[in-house]
């Protein structure tokens, strides 16, 4: 027979076990969810949501309380960023998911020299 004291602890185990599913849940949807981001020269990279969510800029247009046209549509166009400084923006979107939580010693992320001022610009603008 159990006691009061177990019940509510298996009740409270019960409860944690809920609310990691529902976690695991919103992630793997974000995971699915497909979101385009557009060069100013129209080039197109699609990406799923959870790596666009790493950019401050993009997270506050995909999430925030405003009703920004990127949170409906899933597209974000990038008037101030070139296709190729776009092209190694979402390889350092790749990069940070990656070794965001790794414990190992993190390889440089090499970018060329000749788009690199390009390069931090889009990261300041994107919040990276």
């Amino acid at each position: 027979m159990s006691t009061t004291k177990e019940i509510e602890i298996k009740k409270e185990k019960e409860k944690e076990i809920e609310i990691i599913k529902e976690e695991e849940k919103e992630t793997e949807k974000e995971d699915k969810e497909i979101v385009t981001l557009v060069s100013n020269d129209e080039k197109k990279f699609e990406l799923s949501k959870d790596l666009v969510l790493l950019s401050g800029t993009l997270k506050a247009m995909l999430t925030g309380h405003g009703s920004f046209r990127e949170k409906q549509t899933g597209v974000i166009q990038l008037k101030n960023i070139r296709g190729e400084v776009l092209k190694y923006v979402v390889e350092y979107l790749k990069y940070k998911k990656k070794y965001q939580k790794s414990n190992k010693e993190i390889p440089q992320f090499d970018n060329p020299t000749e788009i690199a001022l390009e390069l931090l610009m889009a990261a300041n603008f994107l919040e990276l």
